[in-house]
C-alpha cells in the first residue's frame, strides 16, 4: 500500500541538503533523476553514473560552510558537477563555479599525463535566483572566439538552470499542464509541489516526492536540512545589508545558529529532552555534540562526554 504523501513542507524542495540526498542513492529513483537532468541539459544519454562523494555528513557541512554539490562519472569517463544554489548569482559565486570547474580536471589528469586523455567535464548549476537581466532559463556557457565559434577540443562546459524563471516558461506555453517533465521538475525545486503538479503524475516529480517523504521520516538528516535552512535565511537576511563586515557576520551568525538548531533537534529527536542546554555550550562544544550524539546513547553520558571539550 502506498504512503500518503504529505503537503506540507518544513524545507523547500531546492535545500541544498535534499537535492544531494536526492541525487546520491544507488535506488533506480535516484539513477533516474541524474541521467534525466543530465540528459535534458546537454543532450547526452547516460546510461551509467557513479556518484564520486556520496558523503552527507553534518560534521563536513558546519566545520565549513561546504558546497553540497554532486559529482558524477559516467561509464565513459565523462564528469559531471551538478549543484543547487541559493545564496545568488553574485560575483564570488561566479568564480567559485569556474574553480569548480577546474577542479574537475584535477580529478582527470595527473602531472605528467597525456592531455589527450583529458575528458569533457560538465557543470549543471540550478540556481535558485533570477538573473539580473532577462532571457533564457537554462544558459550555456562555453569558451568562444569573436567570431562565435567554439574553441576546438574545448571540454569545460557549464550550465545554469534559473528556476525562478520557470514561471515564465509557464506563461510561453500557456499552461502548467504543457510544462515538459523536467520543466515540471524545475517547478518543484523552485516553488514545491502542488495538487496540480502532482496529479501530473510526471516520474521526476514522483520520485522527488518520495526522496522528500523518505528523508523526512530520517529525523536526524530531516533536522540537519531545516538547520541548514535556517542558517541560510539568516545569512540572506544580514546580506540585504550589502556590505563586507555585514556578510561576514551574517554567514558567522547563520551558522551558529543552524549548528544550535541542529543539535537541539537531534536531542529531542534522539533522547525526547528539551532543556536549554545546548544555548549554554560554546561554538566548539556545539561542534563536538554533533558528533558525540551518535555515539551516546543516553543523554547523560553526551553531557559527561562534552565536559571533556573546552569552552571558548
Amino acid at each position: 500500500m502506498q504512503k500518503e504523501m504529505k503537503r506540507e513542507y518544513p524545507i523547500p524542495f531546492h535545500n541544498d541538503v535534499f537535492f544531494k540526498y536526492m541525487l546520491i542513492g544507488e535506488d533506480a529513483g535516484s539513477k533516474l533523476l541524474r541521467s534525466r537532468i543530465i540528459e535534458e541539459i546537454y543532450g547526452l544519454k547516460v546510461q551509467r553514473t557513479q556518484v564520486l562523494n556520496p558523503e552527507l555528513l553534518p560534521e563536513v557541512f558546519f566545520g565549513k560552510r561546504a558546497v553540497l554539490d554532486v559529482v558524477l562519472e559516467d561509464e565513459t569517463g565523462h564528469l559531471y558537477d551538478l549543484e543547487m544554489q541559493v545564496s545568488g548569482y553574485t560575483k564570488e559565486e561566479q568564480l567559485r563555479f569556474q574553480q569548480y570547474g577546474y577542479r574537475l580536471v584535477e580529478r582527470q589528469l595527473k602531472q605528467g599525463d597525456d592531455y589527450t586523455k583529458l575528458k569533457p567535464f560538465y557543470q549543471i548549476i540550478f540556481m535558485n535566483s533570477m538573473p539580473k537581466a532577462g532571457g533564457r532559463m537554462i544558459r550555456h556557457y562555453t569558451v568562444k572566439d569573436e567570431d562565435n565559434q567554439e574553441e576546438p577540443n574545448n571540454t569545460l562546459h557549464r550550465a545554469i538552470v534559473f528556476l525562478p524563471m520557470i514561471r515564465q516558461r509557464v506563461k510561453e506555453v500557456g499552461g502548467m499542464e504543457n510544462l515538459t517533465e523536467f520543466e515540471t521538475f524545475c517547478y518543484v525545486l523552485a516553488y514545491n509541489p502542488d495538487d496540480a503538479i502532482l496529479n501530473m503524475k510526471r516520474r521526476m516529480v514522483n520520485v522527488a516526492m518520495e526522496k522528500y517523504n523518505a528523508m523526512r521520516e530520517d529525523g536526524p538528516l530531516f533536522s540537519w536540512a531545516e538547520s541548514v535552512e535556517f542558517a541560510n535565511r539568516a545569512v540572506q537576511a544580514n546580506l540585504r545589508e550589502q556590505t563586507a563586515e555585514a556578510k561576514r557576520q551574517g554567514k558567522d551568525e547563520g551558522l551558529d545558529q543552524g549548528k544550535k538548531a541542529l543539535l537541539r533537534a537531534q536531542i529531542i529527536h534522539k533522547y525526547g529532552i528539551d532543556d536549554g542546554w545546548v544555548d549554554t555550550l560554546s561554538n566548539a562544544q556545539i561542534d563536538a555534540a554533533v558528533i558525540f550524539i551518535l555515539e551516546c546513547e543516553a543523554y547523560p553520558d553526551l553531557k559527561e562526554k562534552l565536559k571533556h571539550t573546552a569552552a571558548e
